[in-house]
């Protein structure tokens, strides 16, 4: 399985579990992020750059291990339309430890989200659609 990705799907987290077995592991944070429902939209249309866009995921993983002691690091965001409730952003984080993991985690997200060229829009009921927004 990959470990950074851009997908129509985010794959189960169960699946990403058993691609990955170190006994070292004792911690595994993940991350969901998922459209809500704020102003009675349906879902979020994400737009994004593949090459440039993984190629920024591949360095903020890379990043995360220097920063941090984690033993594997996965990151998946869709493309396309994500329904209110459905993930859209995926992380997970093995570590020896809980601390790490966390902190870790949460370092990517706000990494993604700052660096990574991803757009997205509102989906209203009647089809009509939002402006465009950059980040995750």
């Amino acid at each position: 399985m990959d470990r950074v990705s851009i997908v129509e799907r985010i794959p189960p987290i169960e699946d990403i579990e058993k691609s990955y077995k170190n006994p070292k592991v004792g911690a595994v944070v993940y991350f969901v992020g998922r459209p809500r429902d704020d102003k009675g939209i349906n879902a979020l249309l994400y737009e994004v750059y593949d090459d440039m866009a993984l190629k920024e995921l591949q360095k903020i993983r890379e990043e995360a291990f220097k920063r941090f002691p984690v033993e594997e690091v996965f990151i998946f965001h869709a493309k396309g339309e994500v329904k209110v409730g459905e993930p859209s952003f995926l992380v997970v984080v093995f570590s020896r430890h809980r601390k790490e993991a966390f902190e870790c985690c949460s370092w990517i997200v706000d990494e993604v989200k700052k660096r990574v060229p991803i757009w997205k829009r509102e989906v209203y009921p009647d089809g009509k659609l939002g402006e465009w927004i950059l980040g995750v």
